[in-house]
């Protein structure tokens, strides 16, 4: 064969290899797509997951609220005239130099945090700053209320009642499917600032290593539980099958007495509902060991369920002489998988409800990561495990990344793909196809399940709220 036919021959062969790989690209690239570990996930979520045999109908949700303004945390210290400095944790705020230090804190170690203000001024000139930043936005604020509205958004049917402290600006943020006594109706509104920050962002020396907040307040309304008698009082005429609260944690800056008089006047309340309706609790970040012993003895055998993520598990833990003692200030990034769980399985043994305890309501701890929950139920109490874990893993991606459906491209897998569930577990490899883990240990059931986490956080408050209204409400109770 000639040269020049040989030429020509190689040309067609490039030009039939071009044509082919452009013709089946998009093929070989959606069978990538539909192969990802993240599209199976989502595919067993989307065929799995079901509602219980019997729902919950009426909520009542209280007590905290406010309006969020949310900035950016660097360009908030920036507009204040705030330099990268020394990272201390402080307990409570009373100057710029302590927020600047305390954010500087947690956000080296990537871990949401919440801090209230002591002087009213400093914090008016913070929000006076944050007000005037290019990029603020006003949302509804408050564990309690966040979940009210995240209820009502999820579940157009269901009958929601909130009290909280409702001022002009909030009441005009809510959803009008939500029920607001007209005791619950103030005359202001109560601010918090929500400092955001995103994976990789700089501060200083210092590097986010994930995308979360740190929240300051001044809150007088809120930081006094001044709305929990109007909520016990609401409760009876009210007649709901789910109650749940939030807001011990805007004690945190109180004086001892004051603290215990308000959880005295928690526990009370909680002694007059029936044990028939579930009571949730949803912890927020706490500096005060003390404050927090107190609500894991006097608080947690009152309620049914409790909510909570790493840094206010470990502190429970740290505060109670649990296990695990040493997580809080020894890691970063994502917690160790085995010793959450074994943290809440200390627990449920020890302020739980369980053959030995039979005076404790509390049986159900709903555990939520960034990248991974667990939640753990006394196995004769709770139905529907595996399906309410899994509904809670899947909100949390889409609302950080603000989908309704949630699209693979969108969310990453983080969780390490070899891990034990529990100390003393073999070491097990994650499988996509079965994305739930089951396992039981005495008298309480866990079920692990990882998150899909969004690339490109929309939002980041509020998503433990949103997490445990819908692993909430896709469980079934059974008393």
């Amino acid at each position: 064969m000639g040269t020049v036919s040989k030429s020509i021959l190689f040309a067609l062969a490039s030009i039939l290899t071009a044509y082919l790989y452009t013709k089946w690209k998009p093929t070989f690239s959606e069978d990538a797509h539909l192969n990802s570990i993240e599209s199976q996930i989502a595919e067993v979520w989307s065929t799995e997951i079901k509602w219980p045999a019997k729902k919950f109908s009426r909520l009542a949700v209280g007590t905290n609220a406010n309006v969020d303004l949310i900035v950016s945390g660097v360009d908030l210290l920036t507009k204040l005239g705030l330099s990268p400095g020394k990272q201390q944790n402080h307990n409570s705020l009373r100057s710029l130099s302590d927020l600047q230090e305390t954010f500087s804190f947690f956000f080296s170690k990537g871990r949401a945090a919440e801090r209230i203000f002591l002087d009213a001024s400093v914090f008016s000139e913070v929000v006076e700053a944050a007000s005037s930043l290019e990029e603020v936005e006003q949302f509804i604020g408050g564990n309690a209320a966040l979940m009210a509205e995240k209820a009502s958004s999820l579940f157009p049917d269901v009958k929601i009642q909130f009290v909280g402290p409702v001022g002009p600006i909030l009441q005009k943020l809510m959803s009008k499917n939500i029920s607001v006594p007209d005791a619950s109706i103030v005359g202001h509104d109560e601010f918090h600032l929500i400092m955001e920050y995103k994976v990789g962002e700089e501060w200083g020396s210092s590097q986010a290593p994930v995308a979360t907040r740190f929240i300051c307040s001044y809150d007088a309304s809120n930081s006094e539980m001044t709305m929990l008698e109007i909520f016990f009082a609401n409760l009876h005429s009210y007649r709901p099958d789910l109650v749940l609260i939030s807001g011990l944690h805007m004690l945190d800056g109180q004086e001892e007495d004051f603290f215990e008089s308000r959880l005295d006047a928690l526990v009370t309340g909680l002694k007059g509902v029936d044990v028939s309706v579930p009571v949730h609790l949803e912890f927020a970040s706490m500096a005060n060991a003390q404050f927090v012993k107190s609500i894991l003895e006097k608080v947690l055998p009152r309620i049914t369920s409790l909510g909570l993520n790493e840094q206010e598990l470990a502190f429970a833990s740290v505060a109670a002489g649990g296990p695990h003692s040493d997580h809080l200030e020894n890691s970063s990034g994502q917690p160790l998988i085995h010793k959450m769980s074994d943290i809440m399985l200390w627990l449920l043994r020890t302020y739980g409800f369980s053959s030995g305890n039979k005076e404790s309501r509390l049986s159900r701890v709903h555990f939520h990561s960034l990248t991974y929950h667990i939640v753990g139920v006394h196995n004769s109490q709770w139905r529907n495990l595996r399906s309410a874990a899994m509904a809670g893993s899947r909100i949390a991606g889409m609302q950080a990344c603000d989908i309704r459906v949630l699209d693979p491209d969108y969310v990453d897998l983080k969780i390490p793909l070899e891990f034990q569930l529990f100390s003393g577990d073999r070491q097990r490899t994650f499988d996509p196809q079965n994305p739930a883990y089951l396992w039981t240990i005495d008298e309480f059931h866990f079920v692990f399940s990882p998150v899909l986490v969004c690339k490109h956080p929309v939002k980041t408050v509020g998503l433990g709220d949103a997490i445990s209204a819908t692993g909430l409400m896709f469980s079934q109770f059974v008393h």
